[in-house]
């Protein structure tokens, strides 16, 4: 089993981000071009796209997608969060992020009586705004679990909706969106859509990470390379590109607040309501000290820094697989970070890589690159050669699991 080897993914057989796109914020075409993002296809989608910051309006996205149709049937059968089972399986990054929101809005919950998640994956958030005190609590996403899950692990009502399709914003005092602009080929259009059926006096928050911030100054824990660039993130959002997006919407910025978390990017909170003004012409953004000293208005100064701060990160993973790639590896971790390694790590495409595991059951049978993508359980079935943790959010996590497990040797390549 460990010497199997699946032949390389032809491109003609692969879905790639071949769709040319404007800026999703304010629709200039002209841009220059940040970062090269290749990432190596994983189970026939392939994400890769230069990142591209508009001349017009210095927003940062991905210049290539794939079309809607390829990117809703991705989300509905490749998630990961529809495949857990257990409350341990949900990480500390999505527990801290969920309870982060659910301390944003601890000055409005009083007056909260329903709330809606979309995107909300496993229902973590929907508890903690559920044991804050709102009484109502439904979610909407893509993934063909998600209910089942939900209800397994939170007894929270989730249905099985595209974001952009949905029709049932109006019914609720709080509409959610965590970690779902930057995945959106429009996010203006959905923020328009729930605009026009918000009720008088709800409220939307959106979570994104805050490209405002992407290279955490002042942080000096270690941080991914190019992990911000994900394979699914196509929008890299600052304050003021929400606030501008919001404000075509005929919303406006009540409150907002950027704040470090533990795992992963900075995470930008907005606290949404309708714009007293005509849409796109008043209410001033809040002053950053009702936000955060640390977050920049916008995020050209913050990419730069942060695509230094990448290259650095990235020569010293070369560095670590050079002690270790010396004959055959196995690779735990088949995201973003995988992707990316096999596509622009000379020194990995020097190593002989038996497999790569992953415990996503959706990605089970498929492949990254032309590496075979197994689940953990397969790791035994391999002989003694080291095995590379290529996750970054998780990575201690995993080798405590595989440490208490296997005897194989593993590799971490960050500290």
């Amino acid at each position: 089993m460990g010497e199997a080897r699946l032949a390389p993914l032809a491109e003609n057989n692969a879905i790639i981000c071949g769709v040319r796109r404007a800026c999703p914020v304010c629709g200039g075409t002209a841009a220059d071009t940040l970062f090269d993002n290749r990432i190596a296809p994983t189970a026939g989608y392939d994400f890769s796209t230069p990142i591209v910051r508009c001349k017009s309006c210095d927003s940062a996205y991905a210049s290539c997608t794939l079309q809607a149709e390829d990117l809703n049937r991705y989300y509905t059968s490749l998630s990961k969060y529809d495949s857990f089972s257990k409350n341990n399986d949900i990480s500390g990054l999505d527990r801290e992020r969920a309870q982060l929101a659910a301390t944003f809005l601890a000055p409005i919950v009083n007056s909260v009586s329903s709330a809606l998640d979309v995107g909300c994956s496993t229902g973590v958030l929907l508890n903690d705004l559920r044991e804050a005190g709102v009484r109502e609590v439904h979610g909407i996403d893509p993934a063909v679990n998600a209910s089942s899950t939900a209800k397994a692990l939170f007894d929270v009502a989730v249905s099985q909706a595209q974001a952009e399709t949905y029709d049932g914003y109006g019914h609720f005092d709080l509409v959610c969106l965590m970690a779902v602009l930057e995945h959106l080929l429009d996010p203006g259009r959905l923020l328009r859509d729930i605009g026009r059926q918000l009720r008088p006096g709800a409220r939307l928050l959106i979570e994104v990470p805050d490209a405002g911030a992407f290279d955490r100054p002042g942080d000096g824990r270690p941080m991914e390379a190019f992990g911000e660039f994900s394979n699914e993130h196509i929008n890299f959002l600052s304050i003021t590109d929400v606030r501008r997006l919001a404000l075509m919407a005929g919303l406006e910025v009540e409150r907002w607040q950027t704040w470090r978390i533990a795992g992963g990017a900075p995470g930008m909170f907005v606290l949404l309501r309708r714009a007293v003004a005509v849409a796109g012409a008043g209410a001033e953004l809040p002053s950053t000290a009702s936000g955060s000293s640390f977050s920049r208005l916008s995020s050209g100064e913050s990419l730069q820094n942060y695509l230094t701060r990448s290259r650095s990160g990235m020569e010293d993973i070369e560095r670590r697989l050079a002690a270790v790639c010396r004959g055959r590896v196995l690779v735990y971790g088949a995201g973003n970070h995988t992707g990316r390694l096999l596509m622009q790590s000379p020194t990995l495409a020097r190593a002989d890589v038996l497999a790569v595991l992953d415990r996503n059951q959706h990605l089970h049978g498929s492949r990254v690159g032309a590496c075979s993508i197994l689940p953990p359980a397969a790791l035994n079935d391999f002989p003694p050669v080291p095995v590379i943790i290529s996750t970054f959010n998780a990575r201690r996590e995993i080798h405590s699991s595989l440490r208490a497990v296997s005897a194989q040797p593993l590799v971490l390549l960050y500290d």
